[in-house]
């Protein structure tokens, strides 16, 4: 299976994807995923890629489940 991406959009985004819907204007409907969804999809990945690689962080899923074989 495939990564997931969540995206959120501001009130004037879901008002003018509503818009598209209802006109059926594809020309528009295709701008709009190249720069509200598209954009916002890449900014996610570089996000959490920027921020597991370089955070130093260990992994939560491991912790987790080392601490529950230790219970």
């Amino acid at each position: 299976m495939g990564t997931k991406e969540a995206v959120g959009f501001e009130e004037e985004e879901l008002l003018e994807l509503e818009m598209i819907l209802v006109d059926e204007d594809r020309d528009a409907a295709l701008d709009f995923l190249k720069r509200a969804v598209w954009k916002k999809v890449e900014q996610a990945r570089r996000g959490r890629l920027k921020g597991h690689l370089d955070s130093g962080a260990t992994d939560p899923v491991r912790a987790f489940q080392k601490e529950q074989r230790e219970k």
